[in-house]
């Protein structure tokens, strides 16, 4: 039996979108995925009958990554299911599209209890069983907005420049247990819609733009994200800790 065929993978917000792509392509390599949504269960509901469809092995999850009974259940049930855990991906996370003076406090801590808490909860509740893993590997999703200011939602950027401190802190820390910790700045990707349908707005200086790329980049496919932690997660990528890698279609260079 392939390795792949035996190890396991949990990806949050994996019933739409960027999660979605992730776990069709492990599951097409031989992992058994747990696909896990909040609000959007039609959605996760189908992706994972393209999984079962494509013959990989799934199951599927309900669960409010901002609540610790239900982090720490949607971890014991993917091990109950499945008997191990091997991979960690965080990917649920909040973008309300506001600019500061937009929030109020309850909608800020929420945001933060998603997107920053939701991954602590999350990797704190893994660990137990990540360390029983002959190849443990945990990949954070964070974004091009941790590294550059793009005017229309600083709640959001500051909880993934937090994930990219957060990632490299863990990696240090996890070092001992031989758990290798990667996140993935990611740029625009072609999803469904973002949780909660919020409204887009930009209103990025125009001296930070570089108006030759206009046009010329392209948005991100779930599945190239996929890919990527697939190689993360990896024998091959066993030396890799604390990196922040850009996957972004060259956004970043206009």
């Amino acid at each position: 039996m392939a390795m792949n065929e035996e190890r396991v993978a949990l990806v949050t917000g994996s019933g739409k979108g960027v999660g979605a792509g992730i776990v069709r392509v492990l599951c097409r390599e031989g992992w058994r995925c747990c696909v896990h949504c909040n609000s959007n269960l039609a959605l996760a509901e189908k992706t994972l009958e393209q999984i079962r469809e494509a013959g990989g092995e799934a199951i599927l999850l309900q669960a409010d990554v901002s609540d610790p009974a239900q982090a720490r259940a949607l971890v014991e049930q993917t091990v109950q299911a499945f008997g191990r855990l091997d991979l960690l991906v965080n990917n649920a996370a909040m973008q309300y599209n506001r600019f500061i003076d937009e929030y109020d406090v309850d909608r800020l801590r929420k945001l933060w209890n998603i997107n920053l808490g939701g991954y602590w909860r999350m990797i704190r509740e893994a660990l137990p069983y990540l360390r029983k893993s002959p190849q443990p590997r945990i990949v954070n999703v964070a974004s091009v907005h941790a590294k550059r200011p793009t005017c229309f939602d600083a709640g959001y950027a500051m909880t993934k420049g937090g994930i990219r401190m957060f990632t490299r802190e863990l990696a240090l820390e996890l070092g001992v247990d031989g758990i290798p910790v990667n996140a993935i700045d990611l740029g625009g990707t072609r999803i469904e819609f973002k949780t909660g349908n919020p409204a887009f707005h930009s209103y990025r200086p125009l001296e930070t733009r570089n108006p030759a790329m206009d046009g010329k980049v392209r948005l991100v496919m779930p599945e190239e994200v996929g890919h990527l932690v697939s190689y993360l997660a990896s024998g091959a990528a066993s030396a890799m800790t604390g990196s922040c890698i850009r996957l972004d279609g060259g956004q970043m260079l206009t």
